[in-house]
């Protein structure tokens, strides 16, 4: 029975993990103020991965009814990253999906009013009621927008991903730390500690070998 309920577990977590999707969010592409796309459907164990472009934006998990404003609990920010010339932050923002309600998110910075201008997405957004129009609409009648005072809820990886979506084993590559805020919208320094992300890939060899272990247990 133990052997049964093992496998069982096994083959459950190696399914889980591979139907996991990555799902990519370019943030200020092509100089517009805006979230590519900005509306997305994620299931529990997807990854929202945002890629940054120039100039300078963030991205930050709000409430629907607080436009341009901090979620009251949970929630994620990524810091500003600060992209010069036509590039691409060498870093991307990563939030693993958690529940199938509606998260909505927008950018932080105030220079030419990046969230007041419309510069907001939604994760499983209502087709009625509290919409990202409404959300956008709403975000007009507020004065300035507001961030966490650190980076939190997510991870920062090495930016390597061309392809608008991959899973979320191959978007394991380089962690690194936030180690201070420089304040103000002008982008946060970086340690030069980064982990490989060889600790992800071992996840993922850990439950291959616990499902071939179940097995063998089940069939002998």
């Amino acid at each position: 029975m133990r052997a049964t309920t093992f496998a069982t577990a096994a083959v459950v977590a190696l399914a889980s993990h591979a139907n996991a999707d990555t799902i990519r969010i370019d943030v200020g592409q092509n100089n517009a103020l805006a979230f590519s796309p900005d509306s997305v459907t994620a299931k529990v164990g997807d990854i929202l991965d945002f890629h940054f472009h120039a100039i300078n934006h963030s991205v930050v998990m709000g409430d629907f009814d607080t436009p341009c404003a901090p979620a009251k609990t949970g929630g994620f920010f990524s810091g500003f990253m600060p992209v010069s010339g036509s590039g691409e932050a060498d870093e991307s923002f990563q939030v693993k999906v958690n529940s199938t309600d509606p998260i909505f998110f927008y950018c932080a910075q105030n220079t030419f009013s990046h969230c007041k201008s419309g510069m907001s997405g939604v994760v499983n957004g209502p087709n009625s009621g509290n919409t990202l129009a409404a959300y956008q609409s709403a975000a007009k009648n507020v004065k300035s927008a507001s961030n966490p005072a650190s980076v939190f809820g997510g991870s920062l990886v090495a930016d390597t991903s061309s392809s608008p979506t991959t899973s979320a084993a191959a978007a394991a590559t380089t962690s690194c730390t936030v180690s201070s805020n420089s304040g103000g919208g002008n982008g946060y320094k970086r340690s030069n500690t980064c982990t490989s992300g060889a600790g992800s890939v071992q996840v993922s060899l850990g439950i291959v070998a616990a499902f071939t272990f179940g097995m063998a247990i089940l069939m002998s």
